[in-house]
């Protein structure tokens, strides 16, 4: 994940503003709709950047899961779809009983 050095890094020249910017992010109609855009972005777990000329960057991962099985015949490991690797982990969760 790029840190918040490296996205201002990445800032466009001019971005930034020269302190005029103060009048949007005093602005009530902006303040009304910039902040649901980062309290959405805070509920999904995303760094927010509120720039000074009213600009809001987020950054964020998605969490991938990847799991493999071993085939035997084949003699490799073998990706699982996720409808596979659900139900094998629901099994394992809630194993059988057996009477």
């Amino acid at each position: 994940m790029p840190s918040v050095k490296d996205i201002l890094d990445n800032i466009p020249p001019g971005a930034v503003g020269d302190g005029d910017d103060l009048d949007v992010i005093s602005d009530p109609d902006y303040l009304l709709h910039s902040a649901p855009v980062i309290a959405d972005a805070l509920q999904r777990g995303f760094d927010v950047l509120q720039l000074a000329n009213g600009d809001i960057v987020t950054t964020g991962t998605k969490v991938v899961i990847t799991q493999f099985q071993w085939d035997g015949e084949k003699g490799e490991m073998v990706k699982l779809s996720e409808r596979e690797r659900k139900r094998r982990n629901s099994k394992e969760e809630h194993p059988k009983v057996k009477k």
